[in-house]
């Protein structure tokens, strides 16, 4: 009894697992994101690999690259030192002034992404994490116009000089600090809109924003520029130092995809045991019916003469005269098609009254065009009869257009191939505007 119940719940299992996934769809994207950061800038590359296990819901993974930069610059800046003690006690403080100063600050992370998803044809929305690891982080420091005094408070003295203390004007430098940093993790959301190119290939517009819950690095703020004593303290070096007192990376922009997606459509809303419950219907040929201008009543019609088309040949041969020119190579507007079962023209059916409205139509429209109409006949019991069948379509359609819909008989050309043309059932008509 154990054993029966064990194996029906993993046979419910693997049924749940097999519905669950039996419309998985694939997606592989490109991406470019760019934004502000807690820099100034942030330039995002990547790629990234999503499955849709339950139609439009899945989970997302790839590999981003984040350059974030910011550069400062000031002019005239004037500051100073906390106060020490010298060589004989006293007390200092180093005050400063420099006509020009760059900082330019580079973070360089390499990012994994883990978002849940939801997609469509016409939009997406994802959230998750990402991972951030960090490849590089720098400061680069060029300064121009430095000059040092020392200041005694409780002499109310200012001296530009010993050198030797650091004081007086000072060479130009320019540096670059490497700063160590440890992984961060992020809080990240991004959404936009679908635009589909093909059934597997669409671009993607939209945003995205993340958000490191951890620092990067804590630092105590320096002075710009600070005068370090020598171990003996017969003397004192200056030196510049960054300004990045702490790092919690941030972002937000927009960005680009270029997506393909492969697999089953993650739209179908039926259910495999409602599809399989359809019953399969006969599809009908279907056209759009036009709306038609109700055709005048009959008008009497004189019966007109069968004209003499075909000169017969020995062993009931036909020639058949060429089209012309202007009709050779050209695609027709209209096509009345003539099922194999009915052996005579069938032009009053639905679909061919329809198709003969929509001539009536055109040729109303178009008041100096012209309508040639070519029958074609399939093989029948002599070439003759063959030739006078395809007259005769051609002509059933010129009376209908004539009768019915109030279309001059001189505007309307008929020409036969016959069968010259193997397994043709069918009128071409053409609509060709005079010069």
């Amino acid at each position: 009894m154990l054993k029966n119940r064990n194996k029906k719940i993993l046979f419910t299992l693997v049924l749940l697992v097999q519905t669950i996934f039996s419309q998985t769809l694939y997606e592989l994207d490109v991406n470019y994101g760019f934004g502000v950061s807690e820099l100034s800038f942030n330039s995002v590359p990547g790629i990234a690999f999503s499955i849709y296990p339950i139609k439009n819901f899945g989970f997302s993974a790839g590999v981003q690259y984040s350059y974030r930069w910011q550069t400062k610059t000031s002019k005239y800046i004037n500051d100073s030192n906390p106060a020490v003690r010298d060589v004989d006690g006293d007390s200092l403080i180093l005050i400063y002034s420099i006509k020009e100063y760059e900082e330019k600050l580079e973070g360089k992370i390499l990012q994994i992404p883990l978002l849940l998803k939801f997609s469509n044809d016409s939009y997406y929305a994802a959230a998750g994490v990402k991972i951030g690891a960090m490849q590089k982080a720098s400061v680069n420091v060029d300064y121009s116009g430095l000059e040092t005094k020392g200041y005694y408070p409780q002499y109310n003295l200012t001296l530009p000089i010993p050198p030797e203390q650091g004081f007086g004007p000072q060479r130009d430098s320019a540096f670059n600090t490497k700063i160590n940093s440890k992984s961060s993790i992020m809080i990240a959301a991004e959404g936009g809109v679908r635009a589909m190119l093909t059934d597997n290939f669409s671009m993607i517009i939209g945003i995205f924003a993340d958000y490191s819950v951890n620092e990067g690095f804590n630092r105590n703020l320096k002075p710009m520029i600070n005068r370090i004593e020598n171990k003996n303290r017969n003397g004192a070096s200056i030196v510049a130092n960054d300004r990045w007192k702490s790092w919690r990376p941030w972002s937000v922009g927009a960005t680009a995809k270029f997506s393909f997606m492969l697999g089953h459509n993650k739209d179908i809303k039926d259910t495999p045991q409602e599809i399989c419950a359809i019953e399969p219907q006969v599809q009908k040929p279907l056209t759009k019916e036009p709306i038609v201008i109700p055709p005048p009543p009959p008008t009497p019609v004189t019966p007109m003469k069968m004209p003499i088309r075909f000169v017969p040949q020995k062993n009931d041969s036909v020639i058949i005269p060429d089209l012309p020119r202007f009709l050779l190579n050209k695609k027709a507007d209209f096509t009345f098609y003539y099922p194999e079962e009915q052996e005579k023209s069938s032009t009053t059916d639905s679909i061919h009254t329809a198709l003969t409205a929509q001539i009536a139509n055109v040729l109303r429209e178009k008041s100096d065009s012209q309508l040639n109409c070519v029958g074609y006949s399939e093989k029948l019991v002599s070439a003759s009869v063959a030739y006078e069948t395809a007259f005769q379509r051609a002509i059933d359609i010129r009376s209908n257009l004539v009768r019915f819909y109030g279309i001059e008989e001189k505007r309307i050309s008929i020409y036969s191939q016959g069968s010259k043309n193997t397994d043709y059932r069918r009128t071409e008509c053409f609509v060709v505007e005079n010069p």
